[in-house]
């Protein structure tokens, strides 16, 4: 039977649930799987608003529906635990909060805006494999910083570069834009899952997430002011794939993210997550009719093995207690 109590108040109280079943665990895996799902769909919405407005524009409506879907489900939570319909409770670390919020919200725009301005030109697929190469970007960030990287992950991330170049590279015209942008998208996506991670470990995920909508929407919207023509009739005819990311694939998908992501180790979490580049994949075959080349097919299964066998591997050296532990 599913412990919907303990569900319930964890989600309300916002804390990590001590003695947590393997029921709950697993309830928790499928909430994220669920997300990753919503997120490989939204690669399509992402794709089909590029056709009418700039990346910017987009964001900026994408942004603020997450915020607005988020912003009732804080107040509803913090009013039951407090009986006061406030944004903060006593004991939240206002500070702290509004920093990551804002830190978080620059990373984030970064990340969004070259994913926008790259979907339009490449393939859904293609995408959504080149974008789970944050996975393996985050050692690379931690070399930089004098962090220790250990033998497989050089082996995952050179097996995740030779991917990169048999699905991007092509002898005629060379790499395509759009997959430089998504590259750049991984950087980006990557700060954002080490920010992210930090803050999320030490003040509230709701009010974290609200803030990192709200302002992210502010900065998208000063960009398209200055670079971007805002045409409101075009902006009517993306209605549907601008709902479909602010409230699905930004909203929904970073809420069930929040309440699945405590209760699950970091392995089971990132396998689950980079699972979003195969959903992509396939929503991109079955409802854009969207098919890879059979090099770009082989370098996706690349890439896919570096991600998902780096992973795995680490977790099993871990476990064994023969895993340097770095703190990225």
């Amino acid at each position: 039977m599913i412990e919907y109590e303990a569900i319930i108040k964890y989600f309300y109280q916002g804390g990590i649930m001590e003695n947590i079943s393997l029921r709950t665990k697993v309830l928790s895996a499928l909430s994220l799987l669920l997300a990753t799902i919503l997120w490989g769909l939204n690669y399509i919405a992402q794709q089909e608003g590029s056709k009418f407005m700039g990346p910017f524009t987009f964001n900026t409506t994408r942004m603020f529906i997450g915020a607005a879907v988020v912003l009732p489900i804080l107040l509803m939570r913090n009013y039951i635990e407090t009986k006061d319909l406030s944004f903060y409770r006593p004991r939240d670390k206002r500070k702290k909060t509004l920093q990551g919020g804002i830190i978080c919200a620059f990373v984030l725009v970064g990340g969004i805006s070259s994913q926008q301005a790259g979907i339009g030109l490449t393939t859904v697929g293609k995408a959504g494999f080149l974008s789970s190469l944050s996975v393996i970007i985050v050692p690379l960030i931690g070399v930089l910083r004098g962090k220790r990287v250990e033998l497989y992950q050089w082996v995952g991330i050179i097996m995740a570069l030779i991917g990169v170049g048999l699905i991007s590279l092509n002898q005629v015209t060379g790499i395509n834009t759009g997959d430089l942008f998504m590259l750049l998208s991984a950087c980006f996506i990557a700060l954002h899952i080490l920010f992210a991670g930090h803050f999320n470990k030490v003040v509230d995920s709701f009010q974290f997430s609200f803030l990192r909508f709200f302002f992210a929407g502010f900065i998208c919207l000063s960009l398209a002011l200055l670079f971007e023509d805002i045409d409101l009739g075009l902006m009517k005819n993306a209605l549907p794939a601008i709902l479909f990311s602010g409230i699905i694939g930004s909203g929904i998908a970073f809420t069930l993210m929040a309440l699945s992501q405590r209760h699950l180790s970091n392995i089971t979490t990132s396998i689950i997550m980079s699972l979003e580049s195969v959903f992509a994949a396939l929503s991109g075959w079955l409802i854009l009719d969207q098919v890879l080349t059979p090099r770009e097919l082989l370098g996706c299964l690349v890439v896919f093995a570096a991600v998902l066998g780096m992973q795995i591997y680490g977790e099993v050296k871990a476990r064994r207690g023969k895993v340097f532990k770095e703190e990225f």
